[in-house]
């Protein structure tokens, strides 16, 4: 056994345990009084604590059943995309702040308590399936018009100038599209009503869906990706082959791809190449951010 692998394996012991801790209640222990926060409060605890986890599983799932071989656990960039996933951790503040108070206050102009009263008072299956589907169809768009529309494409691009796909790949993001595309994709789950459980059982699926799609994983799921979006589906999102561009623009959901003509995942096929065509971003976190406002963007 190499030490790769049995770190790997030490790893996934360590995140079971974990796992084992949680269920068992864990998380439910009694405090003997309140826990005082300060006034500014950047959540570092809940960053490294979600970046251990997600590591922890998502490199193990790839140290077994990679698609590229000879791709290592620390390949090209992987600094950038590092520094991007901090980043955007931290301002999940203001993703927050973005996200409710146009909802509360669009919530309060068209008197919306009637029609949250049902949603909140659906099977807790049903919601969860509903919140699905109606923020993936607002994000469905939304992604499209960061693609067609040449002043959003500015900050997508930092996106697709990703080269190497791996779980790390899909949090090169630019701050700007992190909060335009999420806070009014997320927007009719608010106004909806929907209830905190719901919420609560949704996000978490969304943030490993997310990292997972962009997995360095040999699995083809020919069965699953008309269903639900899979890594070779979104893979083809990410491609530079010619003909190919501008297609799988779903989160979670394919078949909205397959009712508006943008699907394409041919059957025991993956790209070739990734990333954009035009002029090349300098790997650098801040060379990302203000690649956007650059003339040759």
């Amino acid at each position: 056994m190499t030490a790769e692998v049995a770190g790997g394996c030490l790893s996934l012991l360590a995140l079971s345990i974990l796992v084992i801790a949680w269920v068992a209640g864990g998380a439910n222990v009694p405090l003997d009084g309140p826990v005082r926060s300060p006034v500014f409060y950047i959540s570092l605890d809940w960053l490294l604590l979600d970046l251990l986890l997600i590591a922890t599983l998502f490199i193990n799932v790839e140290l077994f059943f990679r698609l590229k071989k000879d791709q290592t656990i620390l390949r090209r960039d992987w600094q950038v995309d590092l520094a991007h996933y901090v980043a955007n951790h931290l301002f999940n503040g203001l993703l927050v702040v973005a996200l409710f108070i146009p909802a509360q206050s669009l919530e309060r102009f068209f008197n919306l308590q009637p029609l949250q009263m049902f949603f909140s008072s659906l099977y807790l299956p049903l919601q969860v399936l509903l919140i699905m589907f109606l923020p993936d169809l607002t994000q469905y768009w939304v992604h499209r018009a960061f693609h067609q529309v040449p002043l959003l494409w500015r900050f997508h691009r930092v996106h697709h100038s990703v080269e190497v796909m791996d779980w790390l790949a899909g949090s090169r993001l630019h701050i700007l599209d992190v909060l335009l595309t999420r806070s009014i994709s997320l927007i009719p789950m608010v106004l909806l009503g929907f209830s905190p459980e719901a919420i609560n059982i949704y996000l978490p699926i969304l943030a490993l869906q997310s990292v997972f799609i962009h997995c360095n994983l040999q699995f083809e799921l020919a069965k699953l990706q008309k269903i639900v979006t899979t890594p070779k589906f979104h893979h083809w999102h990410h491609t530079s082959d010619a003909g190919c561009v501008d297609r799988n623009f779903a989160i979670s959901l394919p078949v909205l791809d397959l009712l508006f003509g943008t699907y394409y995942s041919p059957p025991g096929e993956w790209p070739k190449q990734y990333g954009c065509t035009g002029p090349k971003i300098r790997p650098n976190y801040f060379a990302h951010l203000i690649a956007p406002f650059r003339s040759s963007s």
